[in-house]
């Protein structure tokens, strides 16, 4: 019996510890997002049942009860999100992923060259970073700008709005992200060095190795930026002044390109599958939350405006097949 030391006892602790990060990162961006809407949420039930009644908090309602509130947008939002969520974590957790894009190309290789960092301690805590910034980015800065609505305004039916709005989209990304991961099967940069055994702080042993495209931190920094600069420009929810509109934006963008630059250092992306990230995580971010993938509801409403029936396209993963469900809510 021989124990197990040197390069392979370091890669069990570092593959050991990318687990324990990889939940922690998932489990920080629900959380956030949960517990600020654990926060609002009462607040609306309550003014839905006693508008009239004092209260701590000025919680104006369009709402007559609270069967009407189960059925307005931010709810359908937080249960269209809870459906992505499923199909996100479906796909990335009982799907496994096969190396179909091998070809490599020169925009790729020499970025890749350049940003790598050559110490594997260096490249650890680069990607520890990045971790980091993805939570500050995509669960923290749109919590904050949920509560400082919620403070600013009293207005909890707003408040609950964005809460939706921040989880579909949020969740929405992660789905789109896991799910070109696997339609793709690209080799992440250390992929190639896995046959070499002093390449012990690459995970080579997982199916991981062939999602790299695109970068999923890339995905969800640049929504939770875009989130927030919807939030801070468009709602005002940090105020009207100039700085509160521009320098939470400015936050968000900043740490979702320091979070996307992190994943080349610490060679875990493709310079493609962070720009690809950004810009998946940017639309769905800043454009889900009013627009364009509105598309994927229709909604019945009496003569009065008040929601009869909505329905949207959802995500569907079951027995190794994924695809899409339409799904309605009366």
């Amino acid at each position: 019996m021989g124990r197990v030391n040197g390069p392979a006892g370091s890669r069990d602790r570092i593959e050991l510890r990318a687990g324990l990060l990889a939940v922690r990162l998932l489990v920080s961006l629900v959380v956030s997002l949960v517990i600020a809407g654990f926060l609002i949420a009462p607040e609306v039930a309550r003014s839905e049942v006693g508008a009239s009644s004092p209260t701590l908090f000025r919680c104006e309602t369009r709402h007559a009860s609270l069967r009407e509130f189960a059925r307005s947008d931010g709810s359908i939002n937080f249960y269209h999100g809870l459906g992505w969520l499923a199909g996100g974590g479906t796909l990335s957790l009982a799907t496994e992923t096969s190396r179909h894009w091998s070809h490599e190309n020169g925009f790729d290789t020499g970025i890749q060259s350049g940003f790598r960092l050559n110490s594997v301690d260096a490249r650890r805590d680069a990607a520890s970073a990045s971790d980091f910034l993805v939570v500050l980015t995509a669960g923290v800065l749109p919590a904050a700008a949920i509560t400082t609505e919620f403070v600013r305004t009293h207005d909890c039916v707003e408040t609950w709005d964005m809460f939706g709005d921040a989880f579909e989209s949020v969740s929405l990304a992660i789905f789109v992200s896991e799910a070109i991961k696997v339609a793709s099967g690209r080799q992440r940069p250390y992929g190639g060095r896995c046959g070499d055994p002093l390449a012990w702080d690459a995970d080579c042993r997982g199916d991981d190795r062939n999602r790299s495209f695109p970068s999923g931190h890339a995905t969800l920094a640049a929504a939770g930026a875009g989130l927030s600069c919807r939030f801070a420009l468009e709602r005002e929810a940090f105020g009207p002044s100039a700085t509160a509109r521009i320098a939470p934006c400015a936050l968000g963008v900043a740490g979702a390109f320091t979070a996307g630059m992190l994943r080349l250092s610490s060679d875990n992306h493709w310079a493609s599958d962070v720009l690809v990230g950004f810009g998946v995580g940017a639309f769905v971010g800043y454009f889900d939350t009013w627009g364009p993938l509105e598309w994927l509801r229709l909604e019945k409403r009496d003569a009065s405006g008040k929601l009869e029936a909505s329905g949207r396209v959802l995500p569907f993963a079951a027995e190794g097949r994924v695809g899409a469900q339409w799904t309605m809510i009366y």
